[in-house]
């Protein structure tokens, strides 16, 4: 993991931010982003430019100045108009996930990209924070609504979940007794992260624990007879 954030940044858009940049190759041609607009963009991560690609917003706040206002049940975009969409911490608020999906679906051309994240071991931070996904259940609901996985990345195990707690504490609190808990903790929260993968290395086990997952799937075509 980087160094060098502030103690109020989560953990999970940390392992947001890396996992993003290392999938940029799939973000070519016509880009379709889900829940995010124009300005109030959340972490460090840049969506690419140039080199012909276009980027669509969408996303129901119009204070967030996307260039579509919908919800991702029922998105007004012809079938096949994009290449690629993303959708990142989105989906555990949506009523109908499946239904999002299937819709999602039918606006990529045949054989494009779905780049999805979902929270796993993460708190609940609205009302209207509905779901959590296992990686099997996130392979299920894809499978479902015409998707084949081609990665599924694990953000983290036990010790990262761990540090995401602390540095949210850290996070929650006045600005004097944060700097405290920071110098504090913080050394506590870069040792928990450096010692994540190592340990879970040695035992796979705590990699079932994770702050959430970042998938990359293809629209998948039925089989012709």
């Amino acid at each position: 993991m980087a160094t060098g954030y502030p103690p109020t940044y989560s953990v999970r858009r940390q392992y947001l931010d890396r996992d993003l940049g290392g999938e940029s190759g799939v973000l070519t041609g016509r880009v379709l982003e889900i829940g995010c607009g124009r300005q109030g963009r959340r972490g460090r991560f840049t969506p690419p430019t140039g080199g012909g690609v276009s980027w669509t917003y969408l996303d129901r706040d119009l204070v967030r100045r996307p260039h579509v206002c919908a919800d991702a049940v029922r998105l007004p975009v012809r079938a096949s108009a994009f290449d690629v969409v993303v959708c990142l911490e989105v989906l555990e608020y949506v009523s109908e996930p499946l239904t999002a999906l299937a819709e999602i679906r039918r606006l990529l051309r045949p054989a494009g990209t779905l780049l999805l994240s979902t929270p796993f071991m993460h708190r609940m931070d609205s009302p209207a924070d509905c779901w959590r996904f296992t990686e099997a259940g996130l392979r299920q609901l894809l499978a479902a609504a015409g998707f084949s996985v081609e990665r599924c990345l694990s953000q983290g195990g036990a010790f990262a979940v761990v540090a995401s707690v602390l540095r949210y504490v850290v996070s929650t609190r006045g600005p004097m007794l944060r700097r405290v808990l920071h110098a504090l903790l913080g050394p506590v929260v870069s040792g928990l992260l450096w010692l994540d993968s190592i340990m879970v290395r040695r035992h796979p086990e705590l990699g079932t624990f994770t702050t959430g997952y970042l998938v990359v799937a293809r629209r998948s075509e039925p089989e012709t007879v």
